[in-house]
């Protein structure tokens, strides 16, 4: 082959190259993923009964932070006392613990409360993850 040739063939080379129409030769086996109907019905569902129950959640949050902050102002109130308590008067004394067993009693009571609150929030969490397991890809989860 001449050195014309070759020049000439590297010129239309990429050419016939561009020119070239290619097909795939690929082929989709396997089914289609099928989801029962009933089943997408029970991800929307549980999606909404999830939302739902946070919703619930949010709410004795909100109660829980209120009833904080009031138990809060009784501290204040009540560490108040105490740096004004005349320790030579039994009668104050006495009321200045009754008062402070009852805001004792109080916090118990609320600590309890985020205990519970706690609990539901973690069980709520799980069943989200099981919600995002089992309904992956069948419903759009907000």
């Amino acid at each position: 082959m001449s050195t014309r040739a070759l020049a000439i063939l590297a010129l239309v080379a990429p050419l016939t190259a561009a020119a070239q129409v290619s097909y795939s030769q690929a082929a989709i086996t396997g089914e289609r993923p099928y989801y029962q109907r009933d089943t997408l019905r029970a991800c929307n569902e549980r999606n909404e009964l999830l939302w739902d129950r946070k919703a619930f959640l949010d709410q004795d949050q909100r109660a829980l932070d209120l009833d904080g902050r009031r138990l809060d102002r009784m501290k204040v109130r009540l560490d108040e006392q105490y740096r004004l308590l005349d320790w030579g008067n039994n009668a104050a004394i006495a009321d200045y613990n009754a008062r402070s067993d009852e805001y004792n009693r109080l916090i118990g009571a609320h600590n309890q409360r985020i205990a519970q609150m706690n609990g539901a929030a973690a069980l709520l969490n799980a069943d989200s993850s099981e919600l995002t397991r089992y309904c992956a890809n069948v419903v759009s989860i907000r």
